[in-house]
């Protein structure tokens, strides 16, 4: 019965279109996240450049989508996101036609590519994130977020199979493997904006609400702002765990395990597709037990995990240590944006995600550069070891802090 309710009546048909239009963009990030770092490598790029032109993608984002998330709240959302897909269909144009180091480094990191950002339209994430929310009831976030947060990871389960099947020796209709994914994005954020026109933006203007007492407001404003910049702090050091060790998890296998790109292909794919169950599986503990409560309980198992990995010497064991951790821990995500659009009202619920994803990206874009220079020194395990340690005192101070959300939104289903 909760299956049911999830995939078909408490889910607005705008908002289906949005998740779609998240789940195609996640394939052609599933591709990238699998081939790009080891195109590069191919091309003669070091860990330290790879990791440095992860970085500035990340830093690109943090410093735009502030700006992009309030002004969304502003202007409305719609605009933004067809914005975003046309501006990724450009950088994929790039990558097809040249392997200048200058051009790609730009297109790599205006575009975000390489990053299994599961179907982030980041830096314009806050504006996608509050149109999504407009279209679901508070008291359904937490399964409905778990449950786009599935579709986006089935997505990147599909771009990684695809690359996993390919011969990386061979050329299609003339076309490099390495390159072959750049066309595949090129069609899907063509074919998006398509789908984005056709989508109301249900944002509520500043100019419809009522009027209340100024101090009042003030005093609301003042909670709202304080449980955001509790979030934000708290995510920091979620996001410099996930820097650490996600964006060059490729590198890490190729190097240390020898292995090839059609073997780590399907390890990711196994991944994001056990993630993509993971979440569904998470949808129904948030709707049970609280989306604050679950993220705690699965992100401290996953942080075990992430302790084990360096410490085995077998490819295959490593793979489904790896699986197990990344599904338990990105399989929370839904959750975890469940509770930051959660903390304001719609017309300050742009400001609110900016500043999530601020906290989010700012951190996980040092990340890669860090571990490149880890990688050159030979410090193989160090990363993961840093990781795991910053994973249990989110987790930590996650539950402390926001322990009463979850009893909030059911006292309070309807609230927008």
């Amino acid at each position: 019965m909760f299956f049911r309710t999830v995939f078909v009546s408490d889910i607005h048909p705008m908002a289906r279109k949005l998740m779609l239009v998240n789940a195609l963009r996640s394939i052609g990030q599933g591709m990238l996240v699998v081939v790009l770092v080891l195109y590069l490598a191919e091309l003669g790029w070091d860990s330290v450049t790879i990791g440095a032109v992860l970085t500035a993608g990340g830093l690109l984002s943090v410093m735009l989508a502030p700006f992009i998330g309030i002004i969304s709240d502003r202007f409305g959302r719609k605009p933004f996101v067809i914005c975003s897909e046309l501006l990724t269909a450009l950088c994929a144009v790039v990558g097809i036609v040249t392997t200048n180091g200058i051009l790609l480094f730009f297109a790599i990191a205006l575009a975000g590519f390489g990053k299994a950002d599961a179907g982030s339209s980041s830096p314009f994430a806050p504006a996608e994130q509050a149109w999504l929310a407009s279209f679901i009831k508070s008291s359904d976030r937490g399964k409905i977020y778990s449950f786009h947060n599935a579709l986006s990871f089935f997505g990147l389960a599909t771009g990684a199979l695809f690359v996993g099947a390919m011969s990386f020796e061979t050329t299609y209709f003339g076309i490099s493997s390495y390159q072959m994914p750049f066309y595949i994005v090129l069609f899907l954020s063509l074919l998006s904006p398509i789908i984005l026109w056709t989508i109301t933006d249900n944002r509520k203007k500043s100019t419809t609400i009522v009027k209340i007492d100024e101090e009042l407001e003030k005093g609301i404003a003042k909670k709202e702002n304080a449980a955001v910049w509790k979030l934000a702090g708290i995510n920091v050091l979620n996001a410099i765990a996930i820097g650490l060790t996600g964006p060059m998890m490729t590198y890490w296998f190729s190097v240390t395990f020898g292995a090839s790109p059609t073997q780590i292909g399907g390890t990711l794919a196994f991944t994001f597709f056990a993630t993509g169950i993971a979440s569904i599986l998470q949808a129904g503990f948030s709707h049970k037990h609280g989306a604050v409560r679950s993220v705690v309980i699965v992100r401290s198992i996953a942080s075990l995990f992430l302790l084990l990995m360096p410490l085995v010497h077998s490819y295959a064991i490593v793979s489904v240590l790896y699986i197990l951790r990344t599904s338990l821990n990105r399989g929370t995500q839904g959750a975890q944006q469940a509770l930051s659009v959660s903390l304001t009202r719609d017309v300050r619920r742009g400001f609110a995600s900016s500043v999530n994803l601020f906290s989010m990206r700012l951190p996980i874009s040092v990340g890669p550069y860090i571990t490149g220079h880890l990688f050159s020194l030979g410090a193989f395990s160090t990363p993961f070891y840093l990781a795991s340690g910053l994973h249990f005192g989110f987790v930590y101070l996650y539950g402390k802090t926001f322990s009463s959300y979850d009893a909030e939104m059911k006292l309070n289903p309807s609230s927008s």
